[in-house]
């Protein structure tokens, strides 16, 4: 007889007659770990789906691009906010209720008349009636002048049923001329309800409103003070005579590289586009205001119309860099620098506001060469 080791753990089964679960046991066990996993995928669910408490929740930019990366001319104002800052406008699209308004072709065959609330933007407007911005700019030259910086609340807005553009009758129009002007044919101005006209042969009344369906024109641009060279000095700076600033000396101080004006880098305004030549930046009222590159100021104070009236850029300061480049900073609420005198890049030169025709803090920003603007957004790192 064997002994067995005292080690040797005895076998509970004989071999070859491995006991296994049963079929009922089977199925109990498959449906817990089911019931397990499903309970685990609904509570991770939850956690991803739900959306955060109404005091963690930030405005979200609806799937817009960036607003600090570089953005095309064409881009309309995409506009809005990366932070909870109260005192930082927040314009942009009307996505909700009001934009189920009826479309351009659903509306009444008539002018009609939109007062501005606050946080309006010409691209909203535009959205909110099915039309371009172009066309709400042009039929509102007495108003706007060509300048979207211009609108403010409580104005009075002329919107036409569609696409085009409305002019005031002035000494020697008639119905041919504008139609070679604004590209349209003749007959689209007479044969349009809204003007009441008879025939093409119908003599315009001065100050008469005219409605050209699909006509378009030119916008005009704001220019920055040209300056003109005068004369130089002994060690041969050049010095030129610049509006209201006079004679100024403007050396090459500029070196082509720009460092951002403001401490936010995010939109809260207008963005670059044909009919709006800069970008409105975010920003507290009264957060500084610094100099894109080293220049000289030749301008510092009010827009001022022929009136000698306020206008839309309020207080502003322009710095030429001396080597073609120019740069413009508007709507502030308080200024740092003076006619003539030198900045180094990153000179505090003024300080954010909302004055002029701005509806919120936010500093407007352009960047021009040799005249022209340049989209801030490909020279800004």
């Amino acid at each position: 007889m064997k002994r067995r080791s005292r080690h040797a753990v005895p076998p509970r089964f004989p071999l070859g007659r491995q006991r296994r679960p049963s079929s009922l046991g089977r199925y109990v066990i498959h449906g817990l770990l089911i019931a397990f996993l499903a309970g685990v995928g609904l509570l991770l669910g939850s956690q991803v789906l739900a959306p955060p408490p109404p005091d963690q929740q930030r405005d979200a930019p609806l799937g817009l691009p960036d607003a600090r990366l570089p953005m095309p001319a064409n881009t309309p104002d995409v506009v809005y906010s990366r932070q909870a800052d109260t005192d930082v406008i927040r314009r942009s699209f009307v996505l909700g209720v009001e934009a189920g308004q009826r479309s351009a072709a659903e509306r009444p065959r008539q002018l009609s008349t939109y007062a501005v609330v606050p946080g309006d933007t010409l691209f909203g407007i535009a959205l909110k009636f099915g039309l371009r911005p172009e066309t709400i700019l042009w039929s509102n030259y007495e108003t706007l002048k060509d300048n979207p910086d211009l609108l403010s609340i409580g104005q009075k807005l002329t919107i036409p049923p569609e696409n085009g553009l409305i002019v005031q009758i002035e000494r020697g129009d008639t119905i041919e001329g504008l139609a070679r002007r604004f590209g349209v044919s003749p007959e689209r101005i007479v044969n349009e309800p809204i003007n009441s006209l008879r025939d093409m042969n119908q003599p315009l009344q001065i100050g008469q409103r005219i409605f050209v369906p699909g006509g378009e024109r030119e916008t005009v641009i704001w220019q920055v003070p040209k300056p003109v060279e005068v004369r130089r000095t002994a060690r041969g700076v050049r010095v030129y005579r610049v509006g209201k600033c006079g004679e100024v000396a403007i050396p090459p101080l500029g070196t082509g590289s720009f460092i951002w004006p403001a401490n936010r880098r995010y939109l809260s305004g207008y963005n670059f586009s044909r009919i709006h030549p800069g970008i409105d930046i975010a920003g507290r009222l009264g957060e500084p205001i610094y100099a894109s590159d080293a220049g000289t100021v030749i301008y510092a104070g009010y827009s001022l119309n022929a009136a000698g009236r306020p206008v839309g850029y309020g207080q502003y300061v322009v710095l030429d860099h001396g080597n073609g480049y120019q740069t413009l900073y508007a709507h502030a609420s308080q200024l740092f620098v003076s006619c003539g005198q030198q900045v180094k890049r990153g000179h505090v030169i003024a300080a954010i506001g909302s004055v002029g025709r701005s509806t919120g803090p936010h500093l407007h920003y352009e960047i021009r060469y040799r005249g022209q603007a340049v989209n801030p957004w490909s020279l800004l790192p």
